[in-house]
């Protein structure tokens, strides 16, 4: 009797609790819409990231691959400028499952300040191959940029997180960090008055072409569609479940939670089997 009295009172405290705390679900926006919940969506694909062999194997692959697409791109490449291999940095060389995974465990979403604490520490890990195939550009005299969306004033703390793991010196101009925006369009256009840029590697679309910025159309997979014939020979993508802008893409209703949003954007087979 004792344990169904304890039981009724967990459950009467958890209801009143949620019931009197409407506000939360309310302040929660477009940009911040997993606020309001967990972060136990991030579970498997973190777990994927960062216990699979299948996901090592993708990363080889691409890389492999790169290696063959470089190899391709200058020998028949315009050399009136220094040929460029262009890279993100987050999720392409570096892994950062490690901060996913501290999201979960504390029951936070990202902010700013925690990513910041994060990099500041100076210990994510290198993506499978991408040293390799870094040390493979630079012997064949490809300069090797980097544009990231890390803030400038986590450049150092990059910088020795990287010397760290041995990633090749390149110089510091080199790494094109964000300023203001988040778009990579003009600092691409920065990097291309000086070399001509033969491969670019990222985890996301938008590391590519700004064209893949707009995804209002079937998320973006016309786009995608279009350009199909470039990957794997301009462009080259590597595997990243936990985020991204396709999930900014996916349709948003206020009226909803961020799992029942996710959970909506579902294709079951009842769709497909009509």
């Amino acid at each position: 009797m004792k344990k169904s009295i304890g039981i009724f009172m967990v459950f009467a405290s958890l209801f009143i609790l949620f019931s009197c705390n409407p506000k939360q679900k309310e302040d929660a926006t477009k940009e911040d819409k997993t606020a309001i919940e967990t972060s136990d969506y991030l579970l498997n694909s973190t777990l994927w990231v960062q216990q699979s062999a299948e996901y090592q194997a993708c990363c080889y692959q691409a890389f492999n691959h790169a290696k063959l697409a470089l190899d391709a791109k200058a020998n028949c490449s315009n050399t009136d400028k220094p040929l460029a291999v262009v890279l993100d940095i987050d999720e392409t060389l570096l892994d950062n499952s490690y901060y996913q995974a501290n999201l979960i465990e504390t029951n936070t979403s990202y902010s700013k300040e925690t990513w910041k604490e994060w990099t500041d520490k100076e210990c994510a890990t290198a993506t499978p191959g991408a040293i390799e195939f870094l040390n493979y550009a630079q012997s064949k005299n490809i300069e090797i940029i980097y544009i990231s969306n890390r803030r400038e004033n986590e450049l150092e703390a990059s910088i020795i997180n990287m010397e760290k793991l041995d990633f090749p010196k390149i110089p510091k101009e080199n790494y094109y960090f964000r300023t203001e925006e988040s778009s990579k369009i003009n600092r691409r256009a920065m990097v291309n008055e000086k070399y001509n840029i033969i491969l670019l590697i990222g985890d996301n679309l938008n590391d590519f072409d700004g064209i893949f910025e707009n995804r209002e159309q079937n998320m973006g997979k016309n786009i995608v569609e279009n350009n199909k014939d470039k990957f794997g020979i301009e462009y080259i993508i590597l595997p990243n479940p936990m985020y991204g802008n396709w999930e900014q893409a996916l349709p948003y209703s206020e009226q909803k939670t961020a799992t029942e949003n996710r959970v909506n954007n579902i294709i079951g087979y009842s769709e497909i089997c009509k």
